[in-house]
């Protein structure tokens, strides 16, 4: 009977100090809802034009599909995120401090990048701050994509576009001499017989990187788990874009100068700008398959 009475004291003990779970402080999905609150409220202004951006500029309207991607990134990590035990760390306080003074920053200097960039470091912050490293390792990848929703700086975006013209008109033009079409190159404007040619900002290509860059990162995160192979994928949306961009130009110059100025412009230059963009999601499908191949070749080898 005594020992009895001892495990019912122990057992009563151990359940005393058994505390449900949101007893002893907040529950997390409350913190977490406080928070949100928070920086909806700090960044309702700057979010608000950031989605008007998207879908007014024609340059981002991928924008949309970012935060989606993001989500769908750390829904997949659901499994590696519950298995972890949140362990705080003081460096995210630093984290956190540095994103507040990058908002603070780029509101004086009304600088929109740098407003909307911080609200990426505060979200790193704020997960190692209360969660730990080991949770910010497992997100860090779809909070960097996030990046891809927030538009460049101008003078970065022109110091792209403005190369990416030039090359476009060069590369445009050799092709059309190539193929034994009368061409004259003036800076950035192709003149042919029958029609002139200015290979503008929203001609260099740029739209078509940004988007096609941030598909390859995307998808390379999904097909692969290495890093090279996302590498790979990713930059190969570099030199795909150049050679789609100067393809488009070279079919507009060939239209104008066979077909008439009229059908070079207006729809079919619309429609170019889709179906180029399609070819060039093609050729990243190509790469895509060469490198699954080149990974499953080598793997069948050390088996």
């Amino acid at each position: 009977m005594a020992d009895e009475a001892k495990a019912t004291d122990v057992s009563a003990g151990r359940a005393d100090l058994t505390v449900p779970r949101g007893a002893a402080g907040f529950h997390p999905g409350l913190v977490a809802l406080i928070f949100a609150v928070l920086l909806g409220a700090l960044y309702w202004g700057i979010l608000r034009d950031l989605v008007w951006q998207w879908w007014d500029d024609e340059n981002y309207s991928h924008g949309f599909l970012v935060p989606l991607f993001s989500g769908y990134l750390v829904w997949q990590r659901r499994l590696d995120l519950a298995r972890l035990t949140p362990r705080g760390n003081w460096a995210g306080l630093v984290v956190l401090l540095a994103g507040i003074a990058e908002l603070l920053l780029g509101d004086l200097g009304s600088e929109s990048f740098l407003m909307r960039s911080s609200l990426v470091v505060i979200l790193a912050g704020l997960v190692l701050f209360h969660l730990g490293t080991a949770y910010l390792r497992v997100l860090a990848f779809p909070l960097a994509f996030l990046f891809f929703a927030v538009p460049l700086p101008a003078t970065i975006f022109y110091a792209v576009a403005f190369p990416l013209q030039s090359l476009a008109a060069r590369d445009a033009a050799w092709v059309l001499d190539v193929l034994g079409v009368p061409v004259l190159l003036d800076g950035n404007v192709i003149h042919l017989s029958q029609i002139s040619l200015g290979v503008t900002e929203a001609c260099s290509g740029i739209r078509s990187l940004i988007s096609l860059l941030a598909v390859a990162v995307a998808w390379g995160t999904l097909s692969f788990s290495s890093f090279w192979p996302m590498a790979i994928l990713a930059l190969s949306a570099v030199p795909i874009t150049v050679v789609a961009n100067a393809g488009r130009v070279v079919a507009t110059g060939l239209i104008g100068q066979w077909f008439g100025v009229q059908y070079a412009q207006g729809f079919f230059h619309t429609f170019s700008g889709w179906i180029i963009f399609l070819l060039a999601f093609a050729c990243l499908l190509g790469v895509h398959a060469i490198i699954a191949a080149v990974l499953s070749r080598r793997r069948r080898h050390v088996q």
